[in-house]
Protein backbone atom coordinates (compact mmCIF):
# COMPACT_ATOMS: atom_id res chain seq x y z
CA UNK A 1 0.00 0.00 0.00
CA UNK A 2 2.85 2.55 0.81
CA UNK A 3 4.28 2.02 -2.44
CA UNK A 4 1.21 2.29 -4.35
CA UNK A 5 0.88 6.22 -2.60
CA UNK A 6 4.76 7.21 -3.24
CA UNK A 7 3.73 5.99 -6.99
CA UNK A 8 0.85 8.41 -7.12
CA UNK A 9 2.48 11.20 -5.33
CA UNK A 10 5.63 10.86 -7.64
CA UNK A 11 3.20 10.12 -11.02
CA UNK A 12 0.99 13.53 -9.45
CA UNK A 13 4.60 15.84 -9.46
CA UNK A 14 5.69 14.62 -12.81
CA UNK A 15 2.40 15.60 -14.33
CA UNK A 16 2.16 18.48 -12.09
CA UNK A 17 5.58 19.80 -14.10
CA UNK A 18 4.69 18.55 -17.27
CA UNK A 19 1.83 21.04 -17.28
CA UNK A 20 4.04 23.75 -17.07
CA UNK A 21 6.30 22.58 -19.89
CA UNK A 22 5.71 25.14 -22.28
CA UNK A 23 5.36 22.63 -25.52
CA UNK A 24 2.03 21.48 -26.54
CA UNK A 25 3.27 18.58 -28.21
CA UNK A 26 5.26 17.25 -25.21
CA UNK A 27 2.59 18.06 -22.82
CA UNK A 28 -0.39 15.87 -25.15
CA UNK A 29 2.07 13.23 -25.80
CA UNK A 30 2.80 12.97 -22.21
CA UNK A 31 -1.31 13.28 -21.21
CA UNK A 32 -1.97 10.49 -24.07
CA UNK A 33 0.95 7.78 -23.44
CA UNK A 34 1.21 7.99 -19.43
CA UNK A 35 -2.01 9.44 -18.27
CA UNK A 36 -4.44 7.67 -20.87
CA UNK A 37 -5.98 10.68 -21.69
CA UNK A 38 -7.78 9.82 -25.22
CA UNK A 39 -7.49 13.52 -26.58
CA UNK A 40 -8.37 14.63 -30.68
CA UNK A 41 -5.50 15.26 -32.40
CA UNK A 42 -6.68 19.36 -32.87
CA UNK A 43 -7.41 19.66 -29.01
CA UNK A 44 -5.50 22.08 -26.95
CA UNK A 45 -4.61 21.92 -23.26
CA UNK A 46 -3.08 24.93 -22.45
CA UNK A 47 -0.43 24.87 -19.25
CA UNK A 48 -0.82 24.13 -15.72
CA UNK A 49 -3.42 21.13 -15.97
CA UNK A 50 -4.05 19.40 -12.90
CA UNK A 51 -5.10 16.13 -13.64
CA UNK A 52 -7.14 13.46 -12.01
CA UNK A 53 -8.22 9.97 -13.38
CA UNK A 54 -6.48 10.57 -16.60
CA UNK A 55 -7.66 6.88 -18.06
CA UNK A 56 -10.98 7.98 -18.00
CA UNK A 57 -10.97 11.63 -19.71
CA UNK A 58 -12.21 12.09 -23.54
CA UNK A 59 -11.83 14.82 -25.04
CA UNK A 60 -13.08 15.87 -28.78
CA UNK A 61 -12.14 17.53 -31.90
CA UNK A 62 -11.26 21.43 -31.58
CA UNK A 63 -11.90 21.69 -27.94
CA UNK A 64 -9.87 24.27 -25.98
CA UNK A 65 -8.76 23.24 -22.36
CA UNK A 66 -7.64 26.41 -20.79
CA UNK A 67 -4.86 27.64 -18.34
CA UNK A 68 -4.63 25.56 -14.78
CA UNK A 69 -8.09 23.58 -15.51
CA UNK A 70 -8.50 20.81 -13.36
CA UNK A 71 -9.93 17.77 -14.79
CA UNK A 72 -11.18 15.09 -12.75
CA UNK A 73 -12.01 11.87 -14.65
CA UNK A 74 -12.05 9.44 -11.87
CA UNK A 75 -15.84 8.89 -12.42
CA UNK A 76 -15.95 9.81 -16.04
CA UNK A 77 -15.31 12.98 -18.13
CA UNK A 78 -16.44 13.68 -21.60
CA UNK A 79 -16.02 16.22 -23.40
CA UNK A 80 -17.29 16.86 -26.71
CA UNK A 81 -15.95 18.46 -30.09
CA UNK A 82 -15.45 22.34 -29.94
CA UNK A 83 -15.65 23.28 -26.14
CA UNK A 84 -13.91 26.09 -25.13
CA UNK A 85 -13.10 25.42 -21.75
CA UNK A 86 -11.55 29.14 -19.72
CA UNK A 87 -8.53 29.21 -17.75
CA UNK A 88 -9.14 27.70 -14.35
CA UNK A 89 -12.34 25.76 -14.72
CA UNK A 90 -12.67 22.86 -12.71
CA UNK A 91 -15.04 19.67 -13.74
CA UNK A 92 -15.56 17.23 -10.00
CA UNK A 93 -16.57 13.95 -10.68
CA UNK A 94 -16.28 12.86 -7.41
CA UNK A 95 -17.50 14.10 -3.80
CA UNK A 96 -17.79 13.27 -0.26
CA UNK A 97 -20.84 11.94 1.12
CA UNK A 98 -21.87 14.00 3.93
CA UNK A 99 -24.54 12.39 4.88
CA UNK A 100 -23.14 8.94 5.79
CA UNK A 101 -20.88 8.02 8.45
CA UNK A 102 -17.23 7.74 7.12
CA UNK A 103 -17.61 10.35 4.69
CA UNK A 104 -17.20 8.09 1.49
CA UNK A 105 -16.35 9.16 -2.00
CA UNK A 106 -19.03 9.37 -4.57
CA UNK A 107 -18.08 9.04 -8.20
CA UNK A 108 -20.39 10.59 -11.20
CA UNK A 109 -19.71 11.30 -14.81
CA UNK A 110 -19.71 14.55 -16.19
CA UNK A 111 -20.66 15.12 -19.80
CA UNK A 112 -19.83 18.46 -21.58
CA UNK A 113 -21.55 18.06 -25.02
CA UNK A 114 -20.39 20.01 -28.35
CA UNK A 115 -20.36 23.94 -28.40
CA UNK A 116 -20.41 24.29 -25.00
CA UNK A 117 -18.26 27.80 -23.82
CA UNK A 118 -17.25 27.25 -20.26
CA UNK A 119 -15.65 30.51 -18.75
CA UNK A 120 -13.06 31.03 -16.19
CA UNK A 121 -13.31 29.67 -12.76
CA UNK A 122 -16.57 28.15 -13.56
CA UNK A 123 -17.19 24.47 -11.34
CA UNK A 124 -19.07 21.58 -12.77
CA UNK A 125 -19.84 19.47 -10.21
CA UNK A 126 -20.64 15.15 -10.69
CA UNK A 127 -23.53 13.54 -12.55
CA UNK A 128 -23.89 17.19 -14.83
CA UNK A 129 -24.39 16.97 -18.49
CA UNK A 130 -23.79 20.67 -19.82
CA UNK A 131 -26.18 20.12 -22.91
CA UNK A 132 -25.04 21.07 -26.30
CA UNK A 133 -24.71 25.14 -27.01
CA UNK A 134 -24.60 25.96 -23.72
CA UNK A 135 -22.81 28.90 -22.35
CA UNK A 136 -21.73 28.84 -18.34
CA UNK A 137 -20.63 32.23 -17.46
CA UNK A 138 -17.42 32.93 -15.45
CA UNK A 139 -17.46 31.75 -12.22
CA UNK A 140 -20.65 29.76 -12.17
CA UNK A 141 -21.66 26.69 -10.21
CA UNK A 142 -23.49 23.91 -12.08
CA UNK A 143 -25.13 21.69 -9.64
CA UNK A 144 -27.45 20.64 -11.87
CA UNK A 145 -27.45 19.30 -16.32
CA UNK A 146 -28.69 22.32 -18.38
CA UNK A 147 -31.24 22.58 -21.43
CA UNK A 148 -29.42 22.94 -25.15
CA UNK A 149 -28.25 25.92 -26.15
CA UNK A 150 -29.16 28.22 -22.67
CA UNK A 151 -26.97 31.07 -20.86
CA UNK A 152 -26.58 29.68 -17.40
CA UNK A 153 -24.55 31.97 -14.24
CA UNK A 154 -24.49 32.25 -10.66
CA UNK A 155 -24.27 30.32 -7.44
CA UNK A 156 -26.22 27.56 -8.11
CA UNK A 157 -25.94 28.51 -12.15
CA UNK A 158 -29.52 29.20 -13.32
CA UNK A 159 -30.87 29.66 -16.99
CA UNK A 160 -30.55 33.76 -17.56
CA UNK A 161 -30.95 33.40 -21.57
CA UNK A 162 -30.69 31.93 -24.99
CA UNK A 163 -27.60 31.57 -27.11
CA UNK A 164 -28.42 31.77 -30.97
CA UNK A 165 -27.81 27.97 -32.46
CA UNK A 166 -26.74 29.69 -35.55
CA UNK A 167 -23.66 31.26 -32.88
CA UNK A 168 -22.81 28.05 -30.80
CA UNK A 169 -22.44 26.00 -34.58
CA UNK A 170 -19.84 28.82 -36.44
CA UNK A 171 -17.32 27.93 -34.71
CA UNK A 172 -15.57 25.01 -36.55
CA UNK A 173 -11.61 23.38 -35.58
CA UNK A 174 -8.72 25.75 -37.04
CA UNK A 175 -11.27 28.28 -37.67
CA UNK A 176 -10.84 31.73 -35.66
CA UNK A 177 -8.36 30.04 -33.28
CA UNK A 178 -5.48 31.59 -31.01
CA UNK A 179 -2.65 30.17 -31.99
CA UNK A 180 -1.33 27.72 -28.51
CA UNK A 181 2.44 26.80 -27.80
Amino acid sequence: MKIRIHFYGIYSLITNIIGKVPSHMVRNLYYRRVCGLSLADDATIYGGLRLRGGKRIRIGSGTSVGDRCELDGRGGLVVGKCVNISSEVMLWTAQHDYRTAGFPTLFDAIVIEDYVWIGPRCIILPGVTVAQGCVVAAGAVVTKSTQPFGIYAGIPAKRIGERPREAAKAYAPGVNRVPYI
